[in-house]
């Protein structure tokens, strides 16, 4: 990804806030403006995102909202909006070459992405989380910090992996749990 001038992040909570630093610290973008309908000192509401004046300002947009669902939405509004959705996978993530991950994936610091793994579009594949090979992630799919998701696994779109949860291998599951 090349530098660019400036950013648009929907969303100033914790998330947003902090995606809005690393994506500044990184060198990637000088600046980022925010969208969110109840924080201070942003450029507009969730809804002014088809506003022409901020897609030319910031052809590249992130939607980091907590909500999987509301995430995906945004996204959905984004792309038909013709905003690019940029992955970002921060430079002390290790992501193997054969992962592929959907646009407006988001990788934060010390996350592990396994060989031949897939993550849909508008995941968060949080700080020290572990996503093992041969993992299929839908689309909005969350995994907090130090979640750990095990070879194999499959998870459904707008899943949460919470902080210290293990979601096992399919063949760790016993067949009358399956």
């Amino acid at each position: 990804m090349t530098r660019q001038k400036s950013a648009l992040v929907l969303g100033k909570g914790g998330f947003g806030t902090e995606l809005a630093e690393l994506l500044t610290e990184t060198g990637l973008y000088e600046k980022v403006l925010f969208l969110d309908d109840n924080a201070p000192d942003c450029a507009g509401r969730l809804d002014d995102l088809e506003r022409p004046d901020l897609r030319a300002l910031c052809p590249d947009a992130f939607a980091a909202v907590g909500n999987n669902a509301l995430r995906l939405e945004l996204i959905d509004r984004l792309r038909a909006a013709g905003y690019r959705l940029p992955v970002f996978v921060h430079s002390r993530a290790f992501v193997c070459p054969s992962a592929r991950l959907g646009e407006g994936t988001v990788v934060l610091p010390l996350c592990w992405v396994g060989a031949r793994t897939v993550a849909g579009a508008g995941c968060i594949l949080n700080a020290g989380a572990s996503i093992d090979h041969d993992v299929v992630l839908g689309d909005g799919v969350h995994a907090a910090p130090g979640a750990i998701v095990k070879a194999g696994a499959r998870l459904e779109s707008c899943t949460k992996v919470d902080s210290g949860q293990v979601i096992r291998s399919p063949w760790e599951i016993p067949a009358a749990v399956r």
